[in-house]
This record gives structure tokens, sequence and C-alpha cells, in this order.
């Protein structure tokens, strides 16, 4: 290609940064300086190309790349810029552009207000000048995360786009408000959830109903594609995004800010900081699911494990069955070469361990289904129609009980605060026998780990044991919310995974009295949320005769007996 044939660049960019600073360095302003310049010196094959909103340590720009790729087919001739600032504010990358790269290419570079132009190779000052330009780009990362740093502690949102399922606030850009179209895909996610379906096949309904994905759905929106923008398959839901917003408290109406962070000023790869370092503010926003829905949620995904090959249906009672003898759970037991009605549940220590360490505890899926749905329905007809009698049975059961377990956790939790401040003392007096050469090197370091080591597992257990007394202290107001739970389910024909987990906290199975035999009793405790145990007072109040006999231990503890 002749020289003349050649273009002459003018390239303009402008980042944020840039723009605070006024119309000195706006795109326009630019090319105006640069179109002037390259006529009164009179270049010709002019073409201008900009990047808007692009920062200056990233040269992955799209006016930038195709420079480079007319460039690398030898079709520049020169390239111009306002300042060597405008080509870019990485001191090792725009020194190889200049000393590498455009010499390599036989391009002329010229930089207008810093009087470079390599035709004539004067040019000893560049490399500080990109030495400057890196620095004013950390200078400027830094203040503007100080300002973000403040900004996030006062509980302002800090992100730049609303997390999916919300939408700015006309009023106010800091606050965000529901977008009713994508807040009902959020709560669509959250309920097939709570039905027991894990995040992969959450995906596929959405893929299957034809749903946008996040991405896709802002793109349509807004206009503005996301770097993980995907228009060849619009409906193409991942299970790492789902389990992302199963996880996300900012659908409960919590801001959390701090959570992410980029790996340097020039580095934008965004990194998530430890849990620990997160800044959480409760009730900034209308939540687009109910605190309770949340937790049934977080329930099942703690509990939820991948069903088994060619399996769709998920195990409704994962994490929720345990063996009376071991604790252990209690592993459901299922195949295509047998029938539903024969899925079995079996202790899991005995599956791995054998006999020696403890008993199978079968029992039928279809069995234990019928036996909570049963139970299920006599205690929430209980809690609606006898209510006042429901709750002070509750309530008189949970004052003995509560008193007596809060005060094992009191003691628990003096006992732990007068060790931690033992081993304070005791430090102290180790590092000053240290110093006045009372006790060696080898054995200061033994023991100072010890007492370290012993110290941090404290101070992790004392605010565990405090949060579990302040508990144990609202929990006698929880009656009245299983009530309110009973009174809005009515007409319970079917146990779902949610209904499960929204009002059973713990199943507990009994081995049978003779192994083997299908008319032997076999114990099982039904552990409800809010208000743990029922004892044989809703015998009194039974709506129809159970198909199962219930017997009320010593313990005051409901056995059922198959």
């Amino acid at each position: 290609m002749a020289d003349k044939e050649k273009y002459t660049i003018l390239y303009g960019r402008l980042s944020q940064e840039d723009e605070r600073e006024g119309e000195s360095n706006s795109i326009q302003n630019q090319r105006l300086i640069l179109t002037a310049y390259a006529e009164d010196k009179a270049f010709e094959n002019l073409k201008f190309l900009y990047d808007d909103g692009y920062s200056g340590t990233n040269f992955n720009r799209p006016a930038w790349n195709e420079i480079m790729s007319l460039i690398e087919n030898g079709q520049v001739e020169t390239l111009i810029v306002k300042d060597m600032s405008r080509l870019g504010r990485d001191y090792l990358q725009t020194g190889q552009l200049m000393e590498i790269v455009f010499p390599n290419y036989k391009v002329r570079f010229i930089a207008i207000n810093d009087a470079v132009d390599t035709l004539y190779g004067d040019n000893d000052f560049a490399p500080f000048r990109n030495l400057f330009n890196d620095f004013y780009a950390k200078d400027c990362s830094k203040k503007i995360r100080a300002v973000k740093k403040a900004q996030a502690e006062r509980g302002e949102r800090v992100a730049t786009k609303p997390p999916y399922g919300y939408v700015k606030s006309p009023d106010n850009p800091k606050l965000i408000v529901q977008d009713f179209e994508s807040a009902e895909v959020v709560r669509y996610i959250f309920k097939l959830c709570s039905e027991g379906r894990g995040p992969k096949q959450i995906a596929r309904k959405l893929k299957e109903d034809q749903i946008l994905t996040p991405s896709n759905y802002y793109y349509k929106h807004n206009g503005v594609a996301l770097t993980n923008l995907d228009t060849t398959r619009p409906y193409n839901w991942s299970g790492n995004t789902i389990a992302n917003i199963l996880e996300d408290i900012t659908y409960i109406g919590h801001t959390v800010n701090m959570k992410h962070t980029t790996v340097s000023y020039k580095n934008k790869r965004q990194i998530v900081r430890p849990e620990s370092e997160w800044l959480v503010f409760k009730n900034t926003h209308e939540p687009l699911i109910t605190q309770e829905l949340w937790d049934i949620v977080q329930s099942i995904r703690k509990h939820k494990k991948r069903p088994p090959k060619k399996m769709d249906t998920p195990n409704m009672f994962s994490g929720l069955v345990f063996c009376e003898d071991c604790g252990g759970t209690l592993v459901l037991h299922r195949a295509h070469t047998m029938e539903s009605t024969k899925n079995n549940f079996m202790c899991s220590t005995y599956k791995k361990r054998g006999k020696e360490e403890c008993t199978s505890h079968y029992i039928r899926e279809s069995q234990l289904t019928a036996i909570i749905l049963d139970d299920l329905k006599r205690v929430t007809h209980f809690a609606r129609q006898q209510e006042k009698l429901f709750a002070e049975h509750i309530n008189q059961r949970n004052s003995f009980e509560t008193r007596k377990e809060l005060t094992r956790l009191q003691r628990d939790l003096d006992n732990m605060k007068r060790r931690d401040t033992e081993l304070t003392i005791l430090f102290k007096r180790l590092y000053e026998d240290n110093v006045l050469r009372r006790i060696p090197d080898e054995h200061f370091r033994m023991l100072s780990s010890e007492y370290t080591d012993e110290q941090k597992i404290l101070r992790n257990n004392i605010p565990k044991t405090e949060e579990k007394m302040e508990k144990l202290k609202n929990s006698l107001t929880n009656v009245e919310l299983f009530i309110e739970k009973a009174k809005r389910y009515i007409d319970i024909t079917e146990l779902t995974a949610e209904l499960l987990h929204l009002f059973i906290g713990k199943i507990v199975v009994g081995e049978k009295a003779e192994r083997y035999s299908r008319t032997a009793e076999q114990c099982v405790w039904i552990y409800y949320r809010d208000i743990g145990i029922l004892d044989d007072v809703t015998k009194e109040n039974d709506i129809s005769e159970p198909d199962y006999e219930f017997i009320a231990d010593g313990n005051g503890e409901l056995r059922l007996v198959i």
C-alpha cells in the first residue's frame, strides 16, 4: 500500500475521571484540536476514532483495538493524540507502544500538548510523562476508592447497576425500587427452590419458559451490553446465576456494601472480600420476598444434595431426618429398578460402617410422608381452632425449657468470658517473663501459641453463645408465628418441600422394637419450627382418628407408633 493511501489516525479518549475535569477533555474538544492541527500541518486521509468512557489503564478499548488492527495491517502512517495521557496511563504499555510497537510498524506518533513527535526522535522526557500519567491514574483511583468507602460506610448503594429485580428510583438514583417484570422472575426462582428444585433445575425451567437472562434483560431495557452478554442465547440461564440470586440478601430488603473489590487500579478483575469485611445495612429498600421464604430456601440449600442420575425428583426431606441412636442423617435410597413405594430411608452411619456402629432405622419414604402430613394437618387444625389453649400450652412448656437452657448457656458464657480474661493476663505475664529471660524463647513460642489458639476459639464461641441466648429469649413469641402460619395453610392435602421446611425443623426416627418386623413399634419424633415437639395435648382436640398411634413418653415427647 502506498504511503498516500495510509491513514492519519486522530485518536481521542475520555474516562469518567477526565470528564469531571470539564469540557477541555471532552471528545468534541479533542476532535476540534486534532482536526485543526492535522489540517494546519497538511496531513491527509484523516480518520477520527475515539473511546468514550474508558480508563487509560485499560487498553482493551473498541476504537483502540481497531487502531491496532489497522497498524498491524500496515494501514497507519501517523497517529496523533491531544496529549500522551489520551494514549494511556499505564507507563509500561505506553512505553512499549512508543519504543517498540510504533517503530516496528513505522508509525509516526504525535502528542500535541506534550510536544512529542517520534519523527524527530527528541523524546527524552516521554518516559517521565508516562510515569506521571500513571501516578495520576493511581492517585485518582485512591481518591475514588476513599469516596466510595465513605459512601459505603454511610449505607449508600455504591454499585453502579441495580441488582436484577430492581431499577434505580426515578426520584433518587441512589435508591432502588422493584422492577415489576424482573421482580416476578426473582419470586418465581425462590418459589421453585422452595419446592425442592436446585439451581440447575431452575435454570432449565426458566429456559423452557423462555425468560430472558439478567444480562439480556438489562440490554433489552437499557441498551447497555454487560461483559457476559450473549444475545445468541437469550434464555440460557446458568446454575451459578440462580445460586447467586438465591444467596443475595438484597432480595429481603438489605444492602451489602464492600462485598467486592478489584485487584488494583490497573487490573479491574472483581474479587470477593472476606465476609467479615462486608457492611450490611438492614431494611434499606422494598424486599421482593418474605423473610419466611428466604429462611425456607436457605434451609433447603444448606442440606441440598444432587439427586441421583436420571432422577429429577429431589429429596424434600434432605437434611431433616436424623437417627435417634447415633444422631447421623437418614439417607434416602431409591432406584429405577424398584417401585417408588419402596423408596426408603436408612441411617447413614449404618450404611457406611455397618451394624457395629449403628442399626438401619429403616422407614419407607411413603410412610414418613404420610406420618408427617397426618400430624401436620392435625396440629395446624388444633392451632387454628383452639388458638388460646394451644398458645398457653406451648408458652408454659417453652417457659420452663427456655429458662433451663438459658441458665446453662449463661453459665457457659460466664465461664468462657472468665477464661478469656485469664488468658489475656497469662499472656501478658508470659511476655514479661520472656522479656526478662525467665523463660526461654522456645517455651514462650509454644505456650503463646497454645494460649492464642484457645483464646481464638473462645472469642469465636462467645458471640455464637450470645446469639443462641438472644434467640431463646425471643422464642416465647414464636408460638404466635406458628399460629399465623397455620391460619394461612387451611387446606393441606399434600406434603410439599415448601410446607415441610416451613413447619418442620427436624425429624428423628427410632429403630423398630423388633427388626425386620412389619408390625413392630417404631418411634418418630417431629420437631416443629417455632414450637418444638408437641406432647399429647393435641390428642384431646383431634379432628379425626389418626392412621398412626401417638404415645407420650415420660419426658413429655410425642412418640409416633407405626
